[in-house]
This record gives structure tokens, C-alpha cells and sequence, in this order.
């Protein structure tokens, strides 16, 4: 026994060295190990408030009031959740009848900013991310001059049957003969001039513009570029707030609609021509519009209007609209009516002295029994007696049968976006 005393200083020597060899790796891969965890956990609780601000966006939609805040097709809205998921209020962003593809609105204030771009702006020459001169939004926008301000971006369009290049722009202090322009290419080879500024068009206002990408093959990797053709550094164009977008089959957009708003004949968007008119028809502001400052006013029994639109290729339409009646008497009536070929009339809704109360009632009326084509028309009629029988109308519209919404919620680093198709209160989920 005490001859083997003298071996057991060497065992644990050796057994400690093992042990300090197991142990360091060990306590490394542990630290490791929660560090991961801590991240992933992080991650799953981000991914978590995002699905709550998606969910919350849909009941906001369907139960909240949000839709009647989005309106027309294309309005989006922006909003902080009040209340925290996880510890993380999201920021969600919900856009009517469209999905935003690529945007950028170019406040990183450099050419890797925005969202959904396959790689970085290209650019060339006097090509600057500026804050001088009034960006549309925000501090920053794009800025070309002289004769060598050159950029371009490639986004993914396969897959995507209709899409738009939506954007503001202005320019300055064009000569003659001076000029910018904004192309696209489904290649990066074969370009297209698709919007020209030349002088005249510099008057340093910024306008919106919207090209219709549809007619163009819809490639992997499609370019847009903007360039420049003046003389000098005092020659400029800004371009801000740029979106490529994509319509939804079916949704409103491209819908026609007038608010009367313009005051004359010629307002509202997406008909063929002007309401045509007859008789005492106007459009006035007197008598205490819907909305806005002006409606359409009809009286005596001589008072005609007819307008029309492109409705090809849409079914199960509505028309939509406010109405007031007043000092309607016996025999006075007014009628509303449909027509696919301007010849051959159908009246859908007729009012009659039961309906004078002098107060605005909505007005909705279905379309999907009638052909649609490619010059719909719309007219309203009157069977008054005299000049103090009145019909007026206003915020009026031909609507789809529902409405999509993209959104988009964003917690941390985590952003996830849904597509949702909503009739009425049926939400059907097209993406998530």
C-alpha cells in the first residue's frame, strides 16, 4: 500500500488535464448553446407579434373601420399595433387592390435602399441620393444632370401578369433640346423610352406618373432606368416615392368613379369621355353636396346625363352612388339606367315622391345580370315637372365584388406579408 502511494500524484494530474481538456469545450458549447437559444427564441417571439399584426390588420379590415379609411383603390395606410405581442408593438402597412413588388423611396440615402430589388441601382455620371430641393416625401430623392446622370434597377416581375412603374417626378431648368427620360427592359438590352421630360415640363413641381408595364414581357430580371440629356449641372431631374406594383385580377383599381369634385363634365377617372348633358343639368354646389364641395343637380323634365366606360372582361359589377330627391310631387319621377351598346336601355332603380326627403341614401346596385362591354353606359333621366323638382348625385362608382389587401407587418427583423380577398365579411386568405 505504501509502496503505492507515489502513483496516485500522477493519476490526478493526468485526470485533471482530461478534465480541463472536456470541461473548456463543454462550457463553450453551452455559452454558445443559450446564445443560439436566446436568438432563436427571439426570433420565433418576432415571427410570433408579426402573425398577431397581420391578424390584427384583417379584423381591423373586417370589424374595425379601416376599410372605410382606404377607400379608393391604391390607398394604403400605416399604423403602430397600441398593443404590445410579446413584448413588441408591430408596424403594419395595408395597401388596397394592389401588392407592392419592388419600392424605394430612396431615404437609406444610398443605392442599396427599398425593398424587393434584385441587386442594387446601377449609376453612372452625375447621379446623386440629394436632400436640396424639396424631396416629395420625406428628406431624400434621386437627382440626375448634365448629359451623363444615368441609373437603373432589375426586379422580378415573373409571375406577375399586370404591373405598374408608379412614381413622383420633377425637373428643372430644361433648355431646348435638353431632355430625361424613363425606360424599361425586359432583358437589360432592349430598352424602351416610356416617359419624356423635355422643356416645358420643367416648371420644378412634382407630378405623379404611372406606366402601364403589362405590354411588356413580365421577365425574371426586368430593368428600369432613368436618364439624363442636358447641358449642365443647373439642368435637373428628381424622382422620388418609386413603387412597382401589381393589380389584382378583378380588384377595383382601373374602375371608373366621379365625385364631382372637378366641378365640370370631364372629372372622375377610368371613362371613355365626358358625361354627356342635356336640359338643366348641372354640376353645382348648391344644395348641400354628399361630399366634397360639388354633386350632380337634375330638374325639370328635360334633364339627361349619360356617360360611359370600358367594362370588358369584368363581371359581377356594382354601381354605387348617393342620391336625394326633393319637392318631388305626384307624377315626378327619376330614373337610373344601364346600357351595353348605347342603344338598348335597362332601368335599374326609378324614385318617385315617396323617396323626397331632401337627405342623401345610398345606393347600390347589382350589374352581373347584364353583359358587360367594352362602352358601358350609365345614365340618369328625369320626369319632373318643373325647375324646383330636384335629383342630385354624388361619390359615384362601379365597384368589384371585393377588395384585396396586402400587408405587410414588420417586429424587429422579421417582416411577413399576406395577400387577403375580403367580400363583405368573408376573408379568404390568398397569401400568408
Amino acid at each position: 500500500m505504501d509502496g503505492e502511494k507515489g502513483q496516485v500524484l500522477p493519476l490526478a494530474l493526468v485526470a485533471l488535464a482530461i478534465g480541463s481538456m472536456v470541461i473548456t469545450p463543454f462550457i463553450s458549447h453551452a455559452s454558445s448553446s443559450l446564445i443560439g437559444s436566446r436568438i432563436y427564441g427571439q426570433a420565433i417571439a418576432e415571427q410570433y407579434s408579426a402573425d398577431a399584426g397581420v391578424e390584427h390588420a384583417i379584423w381591423r379590415l373586417t370589424d374595425g373601420g379601416l376599410a372605410d379609411e382606404l377607400p379608393s383603390p391604391g390607398d394604403n395606410t400605416i399604423y403602430q399595433v397600441s398593443e404590445t405581442v410579446n413584448g413588441v408593438a408591430p408596424s403594419i402597412t395595408v395597401t388596397r387592390d394592389m401588392v407592392t413588388i419592388a419600392s424605394d423611396d430612396f431615404e437609406s440615402v444610398g443605392w442599396s435602399g427599398g425593398s424587393g430589388w434584385l441587386d442594387a441601382w446601377y449609376y453612372e455620371g452625375d447621379a446623386s441620393i440629394v436632400t436640396e430641393r424639396s424631396p416629395y416625401q420625406g428628406s431624400y430623392h434621386l437627382r440626375l444632370r448634365r448629359s451623363n446622370g444615368y441609373v437603373k434597377r432589375a426586379v422580378d416581375l415573373s409571375g406577375y401578369s399586370s404591373a405598374s412603374l408608379q412614381f413622383w417626378a420633377k425637373t428643372r431648368s430644361f433648355e431646348r433640346g435638353e431632355e430625361a427620360r424613363c425606360l424599361v427592359s425586359s432583358n437589360g438590352a432592349d430598352w424602351t423610352v416610356v416617359k419624356t421630360w423635355i422643356n416645358g415640363d420643367d416648371d420644378n413641381t412634382y407630378y405623379f406618373y404611372e406606366i402601364d408595364l403589362s405590354s411588356y414581357t413580365p421577365s425574371s430580371e426586368f430593368w428600369i432606368a432613368f436618364q439624363a440629356d442636358m447641358s449642365g449641372t443647373g439642368d435637373q431631374l428628381y424622382v422620388d416615392d418609386l413603387k412597382v406594383v401589381s393589380v389584382f385580377t378583378g380588384a377595383a383599381l382601373g374602375l371608373p368613379s366621379d365625385d364631382f369634385e372637378s366641378g365640370g363634365w370631364s372629372g372622375g377617372s377610368s371613362w371613355l369621355y365626358g358625361w354627356y348633358h342635356e336640359g338643366t343639368s348641372q354640376v353645382t354646389s348648391s344644395g348641400n353636396p354628399y361630399e366634397g364641395n360639388y354633386h350632380l343637380r337634375m330638374r325639370r323634365g328635360n334633364s339627361y346625363v349619360d356617360r360611359a366606360a370600358d367594362l370588358s372582361g369584368q363581371s359581377n359589377l356594382r354601381l354605387q352612388f348617393r342620391a336625394k330627391v326633393s319637392s318631388f310631387e305626384g307624377s315626378d319621377s327619376m330614373e337610373c339606367l344601364v346600357s351595353s351598346d348605347g342603344e338598348t336601355w335597362t332601368t335599374v332603380q326609378t324614385w318617385t315622391s315617396a323617396d323626397s326627403d331632401n337627405t342623401y341614401h345610398f345606393c347600390d346596385i347589382d350589374l352581373s345580370p347584364y353583359t358587360m362591354s367594352s362602352e358601358y353606359w350609365v345614365a340618369f333621366q328625369s320626369g319632373m315637372n318643373n325647375r324646383n323638382d330636384y335629383f342630385y348625385v354624388d361619390d359615384l362608382k362601379i365597384t368589384a365584388p371585393f377588395v384585396v389587401y396586402q400587408i405587410v407587418s414588420t417586429v424587429g427583423d422579421r417582416t411577413i406579408s399576406a395577400v387577403v380577398k375580403i367580400s363583405d365579411t368573408t376573408v379568404s386568405i390568398l397569401s400568408w
